[in-house]
């Protein structure tokens, strides 16, 4: 193609028709200009196909996220759920000691609030994304805002996990640590066992008898009248219900964002 074009420039500087080689030359400009631009139009589509495509990728592996999240909500939900149960039959009984609490049932409702859930979000394709430039170059900057939303607001439930396992740490364990510990066992200890709790600490528990001759039920009676006990119940309580009301919130973000991302990936 080349050669043809220098063959004609050379036909009309010979022939001297000055003319039509300009008109010829600005032609020849012309379409190496529009060559040049459909060119950088089709590089630029390219681009965006790709940018498009990274993006679906992104967010496709975002809803398996969305997913696993929405996992360890569930079991966040049904662990504070238990812990309410047993924070609220524990202030029944001390409200009211007519209803008498055996060493048993008193183990089989205190033990478990001795555990705490850990904080988990699985982000690592947001922050992969997030690091790595790759938003800049998104189309959906409204998606890609609740998205960053939702993300940010994970301090929110880590903050009152945190906040929990501190409570227990500095208030529950000393309170607890002047009831006799005798009656605690695999069958008191049935809820944590059923959460996955430490089934090798209970085994060795049970492995060894106490020989002691205790006086467990009194000291339990008395435990519970201890108005420090009553406004530790109280304030797990309030933290176990606020926790809740977050799961909620962040279950909502959730099915939200899954529908807009369902959506935005099959447009």
């Amino acid at each position: 193609m080349i050669s043809i074009f220098r063959k004609i420039r050379q036909q009309l500087l010979t022939e001297n028709r000055v003319t039509r080689y300009l008109i010829y030359a600005l032609g020849e400009i012309l379409l190496v200009t529009i060559g040049i631009l459909i060119a950088l139009q089709m590089n630029t589509w390219k681009e965006e196909k790709q940018h498009r495509l990274s993006e679906q990728t992104f967010y496709q592996t975002i809803l398996d996220d969305l997913e696993n999240d929405q996992k360890k909500l569930d079991q966040l939900s049904k662990f504070y759920q238990s812990r309410i149960d047993n924070l609220s039959w524990l202030l029944t009984h001390v409200r009211d000691p007519s209803l008498g609490v055996s060493p048993s049932e008193f183990g089989r409702h205190t033990e478990p609030l001795y555990y705490n859930e850990s904080a988990i979000s699985f982000d690592a394709t947001y922050e992969a994304a997030k690091s790595g430039g790759a938003f800049e170059k998104y189309s959906n900057k409204e998606l890609l805002k609740k998205l960053v939303e939702y993300y940010s607001n994970f301090k929110q439930i880590e903050d009152v996990l945190t906040a929990t396992l501190r409570f227990l740490e500095s208030s529950f364990e000393p309170l607890m640590s002047s009831v006799p510990n005798d009656f605690l066992n695999s069958s008191t200890s049935q809820q944590v066992l059923t959460s996955e709790g430490n089934k090798g600490f209970y085994s060795l528990l049970d492995s060894i008898p106490d020989q002691r001759k205790l006086a467990t039920q009194k000291e339990i009676d008395a435990f519970l009248q201890k108005t420090e006990f009553e406004s530790y119940l109280i304030g797990d309580l309030g933290r176990s219900f606020n926790m809740t009301n977050e799961l909620e919130l962040r279950s909502a973000q959730i099915k939200s964002l899954q529908e807009e991302i369902k959506s935005f990936i099959h447009d």
